[in-house]
């Protein structure tokens, strides 16, 4: 069994809905050369390519430990990180990518669009979900990210370090991306759409809650940008892995509707 991370503040209304820590996951293989890191509740990865490793989103601060025996798994070490590239800039996608950057003294990619927002919806209706609860207390209790070393910013279209190809999938986030690396058939999602709803725990690939989107119409678009491509697993920062296309993944989505 994997190990809890974080640790969940003292209350009454916490302790009445029992919110458990999010627990480690082993780090494993989800597609040719990619290790899965992060916890049961938020997903990174490790891309291999040539010799170098890419960090694909980096999890929240409290998972920085788990690198070195994701990079075991690969037979790398830290040496061989070149980048950190981020699909965007939410704390549990680059909750570590501070700390990763200045200590490997390499860069973080976002991209140029992105910027600080409120979210369309407040989080009090979900509330009623115990889901929401374990997600909020998790993200509360796993550590403040450090300011990067250096960022590097990119557009639409952009070739990204470990051969991965950035596609502008705005919505969750003003620079949201998705990256597709197109020899592997393998697509990172980001939080585009998920197959865990972090909020209301519900199932299936669907997008993010509205408590966490600038604009789920704007991701409803997006998906657009996702059912042609040919890919055979879609990795997630929320969810298990997704083998049947996108073009199915993308009608299930769209199926649930907004969140």
């Amino acid at each position: 069994m994997g190990r809890a991370v974080g640790r969940s503040p003292p209350g009454p209304v916490l302790l009445m809905f029992r919110p458990v820590f999010g627990v480690e996951v082993e780090p494993a293989l989800a597609a040719e050369g990619v290790v899965r890191l992060g916890t049961n509740l938020c997903h990174w990865f490790l891309l291999e390519s040539d010799g170098r490793v890419v960090v694909v989103d980096a999890g929240l601060p409290a998972y920085r430990p788990q690198l070195e025996r994701g990079l075991a798994v690969l037979g790398r070490g830290p040496a061989d990180v070149e980048a950190v590239v981020a699909t965007h800039d939410h704390i549990d996608h680059t909750g570590a990518a501070g700390t990763l950057s200045r200590e490997l003294g390499v860069p973080v990619y976002l991209h140029a669009a992105e910027r600080t927002s409120r979210a369309e919806r407040s989080r009090l209706p979900y509330l009623r979900h115990r889901a929401a609860w374990v997600f909020l207390t998790h993200l509360e209790s796993s550590g403040r990210p450090e300011p990067p070393g250096r960022i590097e910013t990119f557009e639409d279209g952009a070739q990204l370090p470990g051969g991965l190809r950035a596609i502008h999938t705005g919505g969750h986030t003003s620079g949201h991306c998705v990256f597709v690396h197109e020899s592997r058939g393998l697509l990172f999602a980001g939080d585009l759409i998920c197959t865990r709803n972090p909020l209301t725990g519900g199932l299936g690939p669907q997008l993010l809650p509205r408590a966490l989107n600038l604009s789920s119409g704007t991701m409803l678009d997006s998906l657009t940008r996702l059912e042609s491509l040919e890919v055979g697993t879609i990795l997630f920062g929320h969810g298990e892995p997704w083998t049947q296309g996108a073009a199915a993944a993308v009608r299930r989505a769209r199926e649930i509707g907004l969140t």
